[in-house]
């Protein structure tokens, strides 16, 4: 897979991600409660907002960035 679609791939999911953040379906929904007191709806955003956002901050900041140099070319001892 080529940088410039890996690219795309990572906006697409990014878009993905904002339309997940703001579940429509949930919104009105208090039952059923998670462990006696957490609404379906705040879990999801916990898992959505927590863990795939951070899985996909470090795919995308792996696929974005390039490999800094330890030692630059420019630099004089």
């Amino acid at each position: 897979m080529t940088h410039g679609v890996k690219k795309i791939l990572i906006l697409i999911v990014f878009m993905l991600m904002i339309f997940l953040h703001f579940d429509f379906w949930w919104f009105d929904q208090i039952n059923p409660l998670l462990f006696g007191f957490m609404p379906f709806a705040v879990w999801f955003q916990a898992l959505v907002g927590g863990i795939l956002a951070s899985i996909f901050l470090f795919y995308a900041y792996k696929v974005i960035w390039p490999d800094v140099p330890e030692v630059f070319d420019d630099e004089t001892d």
